[in-house]
């Protein structure tokens, strides 16, 4: 078996390449031929994914977290051979999504051994994501945590960040349409989910499915200081849909826009702004899924 392992040496800290090691020893025992191959930015990770595919493994490995699966999938489009997930950054909400363990000696091996299963990606433009894409104070609080929250760890980061952003938030006007039904409102923020999870595990899409062809939007209002602190708990365990004003629905095509200006952050990583219209891409990315 041959592997290409992508590595973001800055994932967890920059304690990936020390980290990495647990999982390469696993593919020594295994007798598994593998590249390591290091990026030097973001982008880099999607031209190292694409030439990658060119040189036909039997498997591309991403090593690093959720941002740098990002980057990788960007670079696996339209390819066939699979995708493994090595879980070595701060949230790691995709690869719970495939269900890959979280243990890189387990996760090494459930690559030689797990199932291959298609998944969808949610494309915006020319790029794709594989968990979920938000817009209004969700988009602040992950620009927040990117700049100054990278010393915490996944679900922290973006607590640590809304708390502090939380003082300075307003509600902003947000014109969706989803498969032709047209909602318009002052909203806290909303999201367009493939996976229902993101931030370390914070559950804004729980119906989520990343095999059914369709993508789940939750659409949060205008909540007081005092609700939304209330509301994030819930939000950790997938319990905030029981709230009477937030709305919850599945679509294919997203349309979002806005007069005034709003970004798109997506696997936590900036997008674009707004406008912008998120389609399914069925079954398009082949993945390693030992629990899935």
């Amino acid at each position: 078996m041959r592997i290409i392992i992508l590595l973001n040496p800055t994932a967890k800290r920059g304690q990936a390449r020390r980290r990495l090691e647990r999982a390469l020893r696993v593919f020594r025992e295994q007798n598994a031929q593998f590249d390591v191959r290091e990026s030097q930015s973001s982008q880099h990770l999607t031209e190292l994914a694409r030439g990658a595919c060119e040189e036909k493994p039997d498997l591309i490995v991403s090593a690093g977290g959720d941002g740098t699966h990002h980057y990788v999938i960007n670079g696996l489009l339209k390819s066939e051979i699979p995708l493994g997930l090595l879980p070595m950054g701060t949230g790691n909400d995709f690869a719970k999504g495939v269900g890959m363990p979280m243990d890189l000696h387990d996760a090494a091996t459930a690559l030689l051994n797990g199932p291959v299963r298609s998944i969808d990606l949610a494309q915006v433009g020319a790029a794709v994501y594989g968990c979920i894409a938000g817009v209004g104070f969700d988009s602040t609080v992950t620009r927040y945590a990117n700049e100054h929250a990278r010393w915490l760890k996944g679900s922290l980061a973006y607590t640590w960040s809304l708390l502090r952003c939380l003082p300075e938030y307003r509600p902003q006007q947000l014109e969706i349409i989803a498969d032709g039904r047209s909602f318009s409102e002052e909203v806290l923020f909303a999201v367009v989910g493939n996976n229902a999870s993101y931030g370390g595990g914070i559950r804004l899409a729980p119906r989520a499915r990343l095999d059914d062809g369709i993508l789940d939007v939750c659409i949060v209002p205008y909540l007081s200081r005092l609700e939304l602190l209330r509301w994030v708990p819930r939000a950790y365990r997938g319990e905030h849909l029981h709230h009477p004003r937030i709305k919850y629905l599945q679509a294919r095509k997203i349309t979002l826009s806005a007069a005034s200006r709003m970004e798109l952050f997506g696997d936590g990583e900036f997008l674009q702004e707004l406008p912008a219209t998120i389609e399914v891409l069925p079954r398009a990315l082949r993945v390693i899924a030992p629990g899935y």
